[in-house]
């Protein structure tokens, strides 16, 4: 299990570090747009969907790597003032409450979502009109990353906490 989850951290460390390279493509973007409008008085009719749609692409993909780092932002003011074993197991009983339903649901529903975007070849209502359906399809890959890191810091908590290597 511990090979498995192993592979789970350096898979998500990769995809974290491909996904962050998008950046560098929306800035281009970004730098172009303003370049042509500003400089050269011609906007153009596909800069804004290409950098909401990249940007989208980045936030939504990181998930997984950012669990992985345990980077979501959370509220301990009150956690905090706990004993680290409480804290350790309010950590366990919340990722069962809230996370894998919550994320699992999205998961679910995303997936939905998408499939009716590709069933009915959507397209964005702008000028440029480009398909949607690529970028909804983004959203049950990305949950779906979140939830396998998730379980995978799962595991390696209650291993922990139990006395066993993380």
């Amino acid at each position: 299990m511990k090979r498995i989850v192993d592979a789970i951290g350096h898979f998500t460390e990769t995809w974290g570090f491909g996904v962050s390279l998008l950046i560098l493509p929306m800035v281009g973007v970004v730098i172009y747009e303003v370049i042509m409008r500003r400089i050269f008085n011609m906007p153009t009719s596909w800069a804004f969907d290409v950098i909401v749609y990249l940007y989208a692409a980045h936030f939504m993909l990181a998930k997984g790597y950012v669990e992985r780092g345990d980077g979501h932002v959370r509220v301990d003011a009150i956690t905090r003032l706990l004993s680290q074993r409480t804290r350790d197991w309010l950590k366990l009983i919340t990722f069962i409450i809230m996370f894998i339903p919550y994320v699992g649901a999205m998961s679910f529903a995303g997936l939905e979502y998408a499939f009716d975007s590709w069933v009915t070849w959507e397209h964005s209502q702008s000028a440029w009109k480009p398909p949607i359906y690529p970028i909804k399809t983004i959203i049950p890959v990305a949950f779906l990353i979140l939830l396998v890191q998730g379980l995978a810091n799962f595991y390696q908590h209650v291993r922990k906490m139990f006395g066993g290597e993380a």
